[in-house]
């Protein structure tokens, strides 16, 4: 799955990953890179600049209260690139967001469903204090407005509760990046500790994949998706431990993805369905795989042969 694949109704540029940081500070200003004097960092790591406006959006309500904040964060004037806040009250009410329209309105409701079908309402609603990402397919302020289909790409929302008040902010993900940095991590915590620490950093409630299990469940099961979207793990022999569907557990990996899946290399190697002979693997296939001491471990998106 490449960043600019169609899969199925709507453009998905996909995924990345996630740090962390809780700032605080007084003072304001408009540029959510010094709100209270904290340096940002860098919009290269989206997924820590993200968490990142979040805690400044939270310092500015604590610093200016709720009516200012709002003020702020209801105005288009608060869009920095692809990142915006929104902001949900104890009523699962949307109170803020730059698109007056998406104001009083319920999250549990039609705005908390992307175009897709899927219901991301509930994870939001999910969110504690320490944090959640809630991943779903949305429009980026950077490539179009709502309306303009080519402008919907999957969003990566990081949500804190607060004061009993939900702060979110999210940014659009590149497949391209997010996979070989997501299996990097993964093969990392399985030199550590072996499959059951790539399980807790896979369950771990403010991971990545946390939220994506749930978005890839529903598209796996819709036809918004022609294919599958999984993470794989399969031993020396070839015995898938993982997939998102456990119809396959069991199962060779070759069976699944063709002869091609071995030559995976300990840098990681991506693999389509034309690394395959003919006939022997998927129809269409991206898929990132790392060979870690013979244990295959990968992401990606396929669909059957």
């Amino acid at each position: 799955m490449n960043a600019g694949l169609k899969l199925g109704k709507i453009a998905l540029a996909v995924l990345a990953v996630a740090t962390a940081g809780l700032l605080s500070g007084a003072g304001c200003s408009d540029d959510a890179g010094t709100f209270g004097g904290v340096s940002a960092p860098s919009k290269s790591d989206p997924a820590a600049y993200t968490k990142f406006v979040v805690d400044q959006a939270i310092a500015r309500y604590e610093a200016e209260g709720l009516d200012a904040a709002l003020a702020h964060f209801n105005s288009p004037d608060s869009v920095d690139d692809q990142w915006y806040v929104f902001v949900i009250d104890e009523d699962d009410t949307v109170i803020g967001h730059y698109v007056a329209d998406r104001q009083g309105l319920d999250v549990k409701g039609w705005v908390g469903t992307d175009i897709n079908g899927y219901n991301f309402g509930p994870e939001m609603l999910a969110a504690t204090e320490s944090g959640r990402w809630v991943p779903y397919v949305y429009v980026n302020p950077v490539t179009g407005a709502l309306g303009d289909e080519g402008a919907f790409e999957l969003k990566n929302a990081w949500v804190v509760r607060h004061d009993g008040l939900l702060f979110g902010s999210g940014w659009y993900i590149n497949t391209e990046e997010f996979v070989p940095q997501l299996i990097a991590e993964s093969a990392e915590h399985f030199r550590r500790g072996g499959l059951e620490a790539i399980f807790e950093f896979y369950n771990d409630p403010q991971g990545i994949s946390v939220g994506l299990i749930p978005t890839a469940q529903y598209y796996n099961s819709t036809d918004t998706l022609d294919g599958y979207f999984t993470g794989i793990i399969a031993t020396p022999d070839g015995e898938i431990l993982t997939h998102i569907d456990p119809t396959f557990i069991g199962t060779d990996i070759e069976d699944l993805l063709g002869p091609a899946v071995r030559s995976a290399t300990p840098e990681g190697t991506w693999i389509t369905a034309d690394d395959n002979p003919a006939d022997q693997g998927p129809q269409t296939m991206r898929f990132w795989v790392m060979d870690v001491d013979g244990t295959l471990i990968g992401a990606g998106w396929y669909s059957a042969g």
